[in-house]
């Protein structure tokens, strides 16, 4: 069994090398987006704290909806403004409707968009700038957004990214379980826990492939348990609903308020709430549920509206949230009637959830943390580096023992095959 578990391990650790590798690296620096978008741009993402109050968050999104290009819509209203930064507005396309040759039915056909991120001062309400979000590594306003782009999706379109990542995510799960049970000493006499200690140090002397084994062993023996938490995470960010969520609900329970929420057929002349009606009707629903579910309701995130499934979403940050993250204790509300459709958070396996996007992204614990993740990605890459490497060195002293000639059987001695040896 050890013998074709090191071979999976090896064949799935050259399958994932160059992903990996890919993907550690753009994670060490997107540890700190946040920073490296506010150095890199910030005439966008940057403005100066004033003594005044920031403006109303729904005139902002008006003066944001007005400035905006003809044919986007501003979907969401910014309820937690942050005083030395911009608000960014996230653009959607508005929809033509269309007749179904068919059916006659109507369907909404996006528009194009030029860009699909508007910055604003909360301040003032000035348009600070737009841009078209992860467009290009080479020009300085999306640089950090492609380099996101290029983490989660290998800037490929959907469904490739997905099915791509997710792969290579349930390859390094499974790589992460392997390796682990490789380092274990075979079954033998005394001096168990001696021997499997010699795993975890790293070689002080030897050959070059031989020190590039000892740190691939004893550096993921070290990181064994962090990286299998990245791993994991990495498959639930790329694979929720097909893997992630069905496994895991062998083991715990996930509200998905969302799953039984369809898309509703369009409707060009379909009557919505108004941004502050739906925001009074959204909030009375959060404080019911909260009566109800036994929680307290710390701060509000957003306001969002979903056409295409008919509602509002109101996010906030609550009692049900880890601690150090932004939240995401939500009511989702009907967009006409303002009457409650779903709520998410509290569920363990939301809380789950939470704490594995959150470790993966590094948005809890402060800048020690990012640091810590920021180095977590380097030590991938140098995982899968030291992996490949180990390998193309035993395979090729493989291929000298091969090539080299035997040496001449003494007389008398049996061949292979006279000892009945195919």
């Amino acid at each position: 069994m050890r013998k074709h578990l090191l071979r999976l391990h090896r064949w799935a650790g050259l399958a994932t090398a160059a992903f990996l590798v890919l993907a550690g690296l753009t994670g060490s620096l997107l540890a700190f987006e946040d920073p490296l978008e506010a150095w890199l741009n910030p005439s966008l993402f940057v403005v100066a704290p004033q003594a005044v109050p920031m403006r109303d968050a729904f005139e902002l999104r008006e003066l944001a909806q007005r400035a905006a290009p003809p044919q986007a819509r501003i979907d969401s209203v910014i309820l937690a403004p942050q005083p030395a930064r911009a608000l960014r507005f996230i653009l959607a396309a508005r929809t033509v409707p269309l007749a179904d040759p068919l059916t006659g039915q109507l369907t909404g056909q996006p528009m194009p968009l030029d860009v699909d991120e508007l910055f604003m001062n909360p301040y003032t309400g000035e348009v600070l700038g737009t841009r078209l979000w992860g467009r290009s590594l080479f020009e300085r306003k999306t640089a950090v957004s492609f380099i996101y782009r290029l983490h989660y999706a290998l800037a490929l379109p959907a469904p490739w990214s997905a099915r791509v990542l997710g792969a290579v995510a349930l390859l390094w799960t499974f790589n992460c379980l392997a390796g682990f049970f490789l380092t274990l000493p075979r079954q033998g006499p005394a001096g168990w826990w001696r021997r499997w200690r010699a795993a975890w140090r790293l070689a002080p002397r030897g050959s070059a492939a031989r020190w590039s084994f000892s740190l691939h062993r004893s550096s993921g023996l070290w990181l064994w348990p962090v990286l299998l938490v990245f791993a994991a995470s990495a498959v639930m960010l790329t694979l929720r609903d097909s893997v992630y969520r069905p496994v895991m609900s062998l083991v715990t329970v996930t509200q998905d308020a969302w799953a039984g929420l369809p898309a509703k057929p369009f409707d060009p002349s379909q009557s919505l709430l108004e941004w502050r009606a739906a925001h009074a009707a959204a909030r009375e629903a959060m404080a019911a549920t909260a009566k109800d579910k036994g929680f307290t309701v710390i701060a509000q995130r957003d306001l969002r509206l979903d056409r295409s499934r008919g509602l509002y979403a109101y996010r906030v940050r609550s009692s049900l949230d880890i601690r150090d993250a932004a939240g995401s204790t939500t009511v989702l509300i009907d967009a006409s009637t303002g009457a409650l459709r779903g709520f998410v958070g509290g569920a363990s396996g939301n809380a789950l959830e939470e704490w594995l996007g959150a470790l993966h992204m590094a948005r809890v614990f402060g800048m020690p943390y990012k640091v810590l993740v920021a180095l977590l990605g380097l030590a991938v890459a140098v995982l899968s580096v030291t992996g490949v490497w180990v390998w193309a060195r035993r395979r090729g002293a493989v291929r000298v023992r091969r090539r080299a000639p035997r040496a001449p059987s003494a007389p008398g001695t049996p061949t292979a095959s006279d000892r009945g040896c195919g």
